[in-house]
């Protein structure tokens, strides 16, 4: 009886303390209607301990929350000496209230996350693009520099050509692929995909075409999918007609939502705060990274690497200067044996490699050297004077990226510290209407056309036979004890 009542006791102990947990959590958290009713507040907030930052709430005709946006000033200002690849995705929030978490980000040079705005919004709507690209219009203008890579929603790829008619569109080849692979008929599909990235990613024409040719032969299903369902500039780096670089996939951006999976089942503003304080962090990181290199390293250490990788190849491979005036090469490969050309001053090559990355390929390298190890003759224009800094895009160069992220951003203080006007604090937003979802809450996000859930290693059961084994296996028994024939004596 005292065990009973001492099991009960700590019973009730864990119940009360799993109780009090939730309840700081939920305090923590925040109240989601609080949230909507202080949403103009804290946005007010935000704009002032954060120049230049834009935000915006749009209302239905009930005065019902519908969509918000948020481009915070420090990350458009550093987008100015940025690649001008804007990558976006969505997912589902889980807050009960539905909608969507929108992500407009950029990559630094460097290879990392780089947001410039983020919005809440009901849904993947044409309405809902639309407003959330028309509120981006006003901190990005619209540029024939600028291209968007996404999945292939058709409300997006609407909006987007709506909006900024002047971009350009990229689909992302790896949703592309995952598409591809599931039109592949008697084959491995796996390889179908990853021989779909690989022709999607081809430098000349010459080398697409051939490619494509065999894939056809191949794959005649997958083949006949791309020709019917997509149009080759929206995925092969070949037709392209904008500037990419070396981005082609929209999985950082999905990465940033993996970022955030726990936060999108709080309230608005602990959304938000979670947000703004994981983009002070990485812009505190960044910084650091971009500040910690030699004072002679000029260019980031993704392409330094690079470039150092291919000194020692460049300096055996044969060169022949074509044209000292206009800095024109002839360079051996010696791999394949083929003869590239290559120009320092339009910093180009004719393997295109160089003319797509934005700096050095090998044969590029190997021009440059030669460049600087010939002495200078007449006829030569020396008055052009390349660093080696100076062979890459300026959007690699230390100092740029050190600009990106000069300007610290600050979150927004807590409620006692706001100062907040009494029209503002008067403007109060009504929640818009919750859920109501029948069993377990939904954690992860419906994979979108063509992808494919990773399957789980489910541990595989017993075989259950309810004591009819002889039925199946015979008169075997596992059973030492007992014969294995029954009708034999023991």
């Amino acid at each position: 009886m005292d065990l009973i009542k001492l099991k009960l006791g700590v019973s009730v102990s864990y119940s009360t303390a799993l109780r009090g947990k939730n309840l700081a959590m939920r305090e923590l958290r925040g109240n989601s209607e609080d949230s909507y009713k202080m949403l103009y507040s804290y946005l007010h907030m935000l704009e002032q301990v954060n120049s230049g930052t834009t935000t915006k709430v749009e209302l239905d005709e009930a005065g019902k929350f519908k969509y918000l946006f948020i481009a915070l000033g420090a990350c458009i200002e550093g987008f100015k000496v940025m690649r001008k690849v804007i990558l976006v995705d969505a997912t589902f929030l889980k807050n009960g209230y539905g909608g969507v978490l929108v992500f407009a980000k950029a990559q630094d040079p460097n290879r990392h996350h780089y947001p410039l705005a983020f919005g809440v919004l009901d849904g993947e709507n044409n309405a809902s693009w639309t407003w959330f690209f028309e509120m981006l219009k006003t901190v990005i203008p619209d540029s024939s520099e600028i291209v968007f890579m996404s999945d292939r929603n058709q409300s997006l790829i609407t909006a987007v050509a709506n909006v900024y008619p002047q971009s350009h569109h990229g689909h992302c080849i790896w949703h592309l692929a995952q598409n591809v692979r599931n039109h592949a008929c008697n084959t491995i599909k796996a390889v179908v995909a990853w021989r779909f990235m690989e022709l999607a990613r081809y430098y000349t024409l010459h080398e697409f075409e051939s490619a494509y040719a065999s894939f056809k032969v191949r794959y005649p299903s997958a083949f006949k999918y791309l020709e019917e369902n997509t149009k080759r500039e929206t995925w092969a780096r070949v037709y392209f007609p904008g500037c990419r670089y070396n981005l082609d996939t929209s999985n950082s951006v999905e990465s940033m939502n993996s970022a955030f999976r726990d936060a999108r089942r709080y309230a608005l503003i602990p959304l938000l705060d979670t947000i703004i304080k994981k983009i002070s962090d990485w812009f505190n990181e960044h910084r650091k990274d971009a500040v910690s290199g030699s004072i002679d390293t000029k260019l980031v250490p993704l392409v330094e690497i690079h470039l150092h990788n291919l000194w020692g190849k460049a300096e055996k491979t044969p060169v022949r200067e074509l044209n000292s005036y206009d800095l024109e090469y002839e360079v051996t490969d010696t791999d394949d044996g083929k003869v590239y050309l290559v120009n320092l001053i339009a910093k180009t090559c004719s393997c295109k490699v160089y003319d797509y990355e934005k700096y050095p390929c090998l044969h590029g390298l190997a021009a440059y050297l030669y460049f600087l190890e010939v002495p200078a003759v007449h006829g030569r224009r020396r008055e052009v004077n390349i660093e080696y800094h100076q062979l890459s895009s300026q959007y690699y160069w230390t100092e740029l990226w050190a600009m990106a992220y000069y300007r610290t951003i600050y979150s927004v203080p807590d409620k006692s510290e706001w100062n907040v006007p009494d029209h503002i604090k008067l403007l109060q937003i009504i929640p818009p209407k919750k859920l109501t979802r029948k069993g377990r809450k939904k954690v992860n996000r419906n994979p979108s056309v063509g992808e494919r859930r990773k399957r789980t290693q489910n541990v595989r059961r017993p075989r259950t036979n309810f004591g009819f084994s002889w039925l199946l296996f015979g008169m075997r028994t596992n059973n030492p004890s007992e014969p294995n024939n029954p009708s034999e004596p023991n």
